[in-house]
């Protein structure tokens, strides 16, 4: 399994777990040890603040995973970006000049190179972008950026 299918996973698994628990506890009292709702204490009104409650918590749940997704995108795609522009560095530094078929050539090759060694290199990438996600889940300013305009 992908690293970050199981990312996603727990994600809603965790919000999934603590929507039950905070609708149990509270619609109606319960026992601690048998996790059992008393019958009898709901009426109407009660549910249906629950279930907007509930709404609102899955709208937010999904938004904060879609931002994360991009996120992950943006980060991934920025470190192919940096190895693509040491790889092609790399080869302006040996050939000094290229012409119009070497850059097209240059170009194509550098991508495929990319997306090899993206995918080699697949669980370090995920850790990396990891790491620059719970960096930019300190700085909120910095992250509704991204997710704003990239």
């Amino acid at each position: 399994m992908k690293p970050e299918i199981s990312v996603y996973g727990q994600l809603v698994e965790n919000v999934l777990k603590g929507l039950e628990d905070e609708f149990i506890g509270r619609i109606s009292p319960m026992n601690a040890v048998q996790r059992v709702p008393v019958i009898g204490t709901l009426n109407q009104v009660t549910v249906e603040e629950e279930r907007e409650s509930i709404k609102k918590n899955i709208s937010k749940a999904l938004l904060v995973s879609n931002q994360t997704q991009r996120i992950y995108f943006v980060v991934r795609s920025m470190i192919m970006t940096i190895l693509g522009a040491i790889i092609t560095l790399g080869i302006f530094w040996q050939l000094g000049t290229i012409n119009v078929v070497e850059d097209f050539v240059l170009g194509v090759s550098t991508y495929a190179i990319c997306l090899v060694l993206s995918r080699l290199f697949d669980k370090r990438i995920f850790n990396i972008s990891e790491r620059v996600i719970v960096y930019l889940g300190e700085h909120a300013r910095l992250r509704d950026f991204i997710v704003r305009n990239f």
